[in-house]
């Protein structure tokens, strides 16, 4: 093994390593993102990095790594060098660094692991139960894995980068049989910027013998950016979350290994828990607070009349809050507003309301 990395930070459905040299007084903090060809830095990341930025410079940036060889690296000032041009800022490792090596992310454990490709390989198959070796069509360095979608078998690209289960594109998704619809407030943007997209369900996903029921979906109508390869359709953190998962580039082969909560997840929170209470909580960094990122319409939450975007102060786990929600309790919101934010109080509601609406989850 050449190094063995921690995930930093806390963030959802991110894969942070430090790739600093032992002893450096700088860390070289990036993105595992399967998905992109190339290892780039937007400028304001790069300049924090200590990288001198030269606005005409063609050949790639080289910095040193723990694992004895640098990465060679791009930072991107096409449209400025000062920022990013779509307002995401980010620093991704891409497959021009991880092509050479055997790559095993531990998302349970919270680690990545590079191995030597002369000494350690996946194999061809395995016979023990929970894990399966898969085919992967490597393209511009990115991994390609066969998903199957409610009978539809697609290409999609195998992207850590993408911290949903699944991104479709209309094509796919209709050949897939998963409907859509636009949902208010509800956006997703990549490195590249934010597309058209829309809220759908997949009622069946196999990836090789490991099947996964009822899997929401991105779904964006007129494709998205630069994926490369024939479905421009995605498999992301939510549904690799529960697996070891190795991925050998030089021979094309993906080892799966699922040691976790098989349940599928949104965002890092179980699907069902989301969808029993009508929307997604995200915890707000520094407060005692949860933003509303995703809201169903119809459900328990909408019907309370929260809306995308307000704040609900809390203390507790988010399974805490929602189950507050579901029971009808009353809850203080903090809505933004144009220049400043509204505070008020949902009252709560009638005891009869969860019995209508559904129980509190576990």
């Amino acid at each position: 093994m050449l190094a063995s990395l921690p995930f930093l930070g806390d963030e959802a459905n991110r894969v942070y390593v430090d790739l600093a040299p032992e002893g450096s007084s700088r860390p070289f903090r990036l993105m595992l993102d399967t998905g992109a060809t190339d290892t780039i830095l937007t400028p304001r990341v790069a300049k924090a990095l200590g990288v001198h930025i030269r606005r005409l410079k063609q050949a790639p940036y080289r910095r040193k790594t723990r694992l004895g060889r640098d990465v060679l690296f791009y930072v991107d000032t096409r449209r400025s060098d000062t920022a990013s041009r779509t307002g995401f800022e980010y620093g991704v490792l891409g497959g021009g660094f991880l092509k050479d090596y055997v790559v095993e992310i531990d998302f349970p454990a919270r680690r990545v692991r590079f191995l030597d490709r002369k000494r350690f390989e996946v194999p061809e198959s395995v016979d023990t139960p929970g894990e399966a070796v898969l085919p992967l069509s490597i393209v511009s360095n990115r991994p390609g894995l066969e998903v199957t979608i409610s009978g539809a078998k697609n290409t999609l690209l195998l992207d850590t980068g993408a911290n949903i289960p699944l991104l479709l594109s209309g094509a796919v998704a209709t050949e897939s049989s998963v409907a859509s619809d636009p949902i208010p407030g509800f956006e997703f943007a990549g490195t590249m910027g934010q597309a058209e997209t829309e809220f759908g369900i997949a009622e069946e996903v196999r990836v090789g013998p490991f099947r996964f029921d009822h899997v929401p979906a991105v779904v964006a109508p007129k494709g998205w950016y630069n994926i490369g390869l024939p479905g421009d359709s995605v498999i992301g953190y939510d549904l690799l979350a529960q697996f070891v998962v190795r991925i050998d580039y030089p021979r094309g082969r993906l080892w799966l290994e699922q040691v976790a909560d098989p349940r599928v997840t949104w965002f890092g929170q179980p699907w069902s828990e989301v969808e029993q209470v009508g929307v997604q909580l995200a915890a707000t960094e520094g407060q005692d607070a949860y933003r509303v990122e995703l809201l169903l319409p119809g459900g328990v939450a909408d019907r309370r009349e929260i809306r995308v975007g307000d704040i609900l102060p809390s203390t507790g786990p988010a399974s805490e809050l929602a189950a507050r929600i579901i029971a009808g309790d009353a809850l203080t919101v903090i809505r933004p507003g144009n220049g400043s934010d509204h505070q008020f109080e949902l009252p709560a509601l009638p005891k009869d309301f969860p019995a209508e609406s559904g129980t509190p989850p576990e």
